[in-house]
């Protein structure tokens, strides 16, 4: 709780006594919040980015999202492929026990459609709206960037005013150095609002710009709300979790400590995209955050 200008320190209730009940009472209600969150915390559900069964889906929508819950996912984030129906995808959701917090959609289309665009989060349920990606015409100087910023910025208080919350999703380029040795990254995490801007971390990408993800989660408490997992491969490629090289525990712990509320499996390329995210849901149920189940 933060007290008001003026006001005394530790004066939450205002010209109330605390009696050694009133104390009590504090004190068990506290012991309660606490308990409360150890128990969410053992619960925390499992989301899959769609673009890894990007296929599948233009072939067999409804199979493929049945699959996802059979397998035990609990959340999904589309990107670009919505089924032939937004409402009845949202039906079809609801029917198998998923829900959509997030929603990719086009730079683009979040810039000049805005209205239209939040119009589609709402429809499906999506609490954020996130920036995919940005086309190389777009940021080639640092002045870019800094519109970019001020653009994200106006979309993300618009977004706010809607019920919604703009992030932004990295990729590597992001962490390729500017005039001066600047990061994009930096710019973006400096000159945008964090009241307006949140961000989602794809911890690959991450390591493939050499950002050390749990550090800079814990840089940044009030920043990051969302989470890409997906692993690195020895010749750099995505794999499964848990068959390559990222530290996902140090990731995990620095991710839920500063208030990430939602991480999505995502593997960009597989073979056998079904195999491969049966293959990573059980790999974060054998993790402590996940131990628990759905």
């Amino acid at each position: 709780m933060r007290l008001g200008p003026g006001s005394p320190k530790g004066s939450i209730n205002r010209g109330v006594a605390l009696s050694r009940r009133n104390v009590l009472q504090y004190l068990a209600a506290g012991m309660a919040m606490g308990a409360a969150s150890v128990s969410a915390s053992e619960k925390r559900k499992i989301g899959l980015q769609l673009y890894t069964l990007r296929d599948l889906l233009k072939n067999d929508f409804e199979g493929t999202l049945r699959n996802v819950a059979r397998f035990g996912y609990s959340e999904v984030e589309f990107a670009g492929i919505l089924g032939p129906d937004v409402r009845r995808t949202g039906e079809l959701l609801r029917s198998l026990g998923l829900s959509a917090p997030s929603l990719h959609l086009e730079y683009g289309n979040l810039r000049d459609k805005t209205g239209s665009s939040f119009d589609l989060a709402h429809s499906l349920g999506s609490r954020f709206v996130v920036c995919p990606w940005l086309d190389p015409p777009e940021r080639q100087t640092i002045d870019d960037w800094k519109r970019i910023c001020d653009e994200l910025n106006r979309i993300g208080e618009l977004a706010t005013r809607a019920g919604l919350t703009l992030a932004y999703h990295n990729h590597d380029f992001e962490f390729a150095d500017l005039t001066g040795g600047i990061l994009p990254y930096d710019v973006l995490l400096s000159r945008t609002d964090e009241r307006f801007v949140k961000f989602e971390l794809d911890v690959y990408w991450a390591a493939r710009g050499n950002l050390d993800s749990a550090r800079v989660l814990r840089a940044h408490p009030s920043r990051f709300r969302l989470l890409h997992l997906k692993d690195m491969a020895t010749d750099g490629s995505t794999t499964e979790l848990g068959r390559g090289t990222i530290d996902f525990a140090a990731i995990l712990d620095a991710a839920f400590e500063s208030g990430v509320q939602h991480v999505f499996v995502e593997q960009d390329i597989s073979a056998e995209p079904l195999r491969s995210i049966e293959i990573s849901i059980a790999f974060l149920r054998r993790q402590p955050h996940f131990a628990q189940g759905r």
